[in-house]
Formats: structure tokens, C-alpha cells, sequence
């Protein structure tokens, strides 16, 4: 199903997305500490990111939203991997570590530099789980390139998103990157006897 998605960043590494759904909008926020997720489908309104590996993902999420700041968003970084190809392009790979321990893969286009491929790997009861993040249609905003295609791929499904614009430098009202409010469904249409 296709919805209207809104993203909003601001360094150091704040983020929130509210896709607009048709049963109500979804929103997960990181305020560069601390994170939720608000849905009509979750089971509790506003859910808390718990430390670990949710928060890590969400902290990550947010400080890429900066390609500049992708050497502070990670550690322990490692080299020398195999190159890989992806869309019939060769890209470098490098490794590091976040700040919760997770192990994340970067790919990166070896003609242009640019990032192609994110794999996260997360510590589950079940083992370890990878979460991929494809970047395309790069363009330029304000003198850097952005990435308007990603996809996201995990376990047991796949989003896309595809950005119509992107206003750099602008002022974001503080209160996008606060604990959200708990969602609203939508008024269901009224039955009517024909």
C-alpha cells in the first residue's frame, strides 16, 4: 500500500518518521536519547524504544540521516572484506560497530562513493537477524548527495521509500522529536440504509 511518508532530521542525530496510513499515521521518533513508536496497530499506543537493539537501530537511523556524520555514528571500524557487487556495480565494504554493539555493514558504490547498502545485524533470542537498507536515486540538496529511493528489508518484509523533496536548513519545531502523542484512528464512514 502506498501512503504519504514525512521524515524529519536535525543533527546530532534526531529523527522521526510519520507514515499516514489509512488506519492512522505511525510514527517513530528518536530525540538523540531516547525513542517510540506510536501506531493504532501497536499494543499499547506509544511504545517505548527499550534499550538495546531497538534504540540502537533508531539511534543509527538518526545520525545517518547526516552523511557526514557516518565516521561518528560507528566504531571499531574494519576493512579489507571482499568486494561486493550490487546492481552490477562494485562496492567497497566496510564494518562497525554502533554504540549498543551491533555489527553494521557499509557498502559503498567504488565509483562514486556513495552508500548503496546498510546491513545492521541484531542480537535476537533467536539469533543473529540482519536488517538491510538499500539508498538509490541520489541527488543534490544543497551542495550533498541524498539518497530520494531507500528500501528496507527485514526478517519478514520490505518498505520503500521514495522522497518527492527535500527542504535542507529549514527550522523543525522541537516538538517533532518529542515522545509522540498516541495516535488517533480516523472517524469510520458512517452506515447508511439505502
Amino acid at each position: 500500500m502506498k501512503v504519504a511518508l514525512e521524515v524529519f532530521a536535525k543533527a546530532p542525530g534526531q529523527r522521526t518518521t510519520i507514515a499516514h496510513t489509512l488506519q492512522g499515521d505511525s510514527t517513530t521518533t528518536y530525540d538523540g536519547h531516547a525513542g517510540w513508536v506510536a501506531g493504532i496497530d501497536k499494543p499499547v499506543p506509544v511504545l517505548p524504544l527499550a534499550a538495546g537493539d531497538d534504540l540502537d537501530g533508531a539511534r543509527l537511523d538518526g545520525d545517518l540521516s547526516f552523511p557526514a556524520r557516518i565516521k561518528q555514528a560507528l566504531s571499531q571500524w574494519r576493512v579489507g572484506f571482499p568486494a561486493a557487487f550490487i546492481d552490477d556495480h562494485e562496492a567497497q565494504v566496510v564494518q562497525g560497530t554502533t554504540a549498543g554493539g551491533a555489527r553494521v555493514k557499509l557498502y559503498f558504490d567504488k565509483e562514486s562513493g556513495l552508500l548503496v547498502r546498510l546491513v545492521r545485524y541484531t542480537n535476537t533470542l533467536v539469533g543473529i537477524v540482519p536488517t538491510q537498507t538499500g539508498y538509490s536515486d541520489y541527488r543534490e540538496v544543497a551542495g550533498v548527495k541524498m539518497p530520494f529511493h531507500w528500501t528496507v528489508t527485514w526478517t519478514d518484509g520490505q518498505s520503500t521509500a521514495e522522497l518527492s523533496e527535500v527542504q535542507p536548513n529549514v527550522p523543525i519545531d522541537a516538538a517533532k522529536f518529542a515522545k509522540p502523542a498516541a495516535p488517533v484512528a480516523p472517524p469510520k464512514p458512517a452506515a447508511g440504509i439505502q
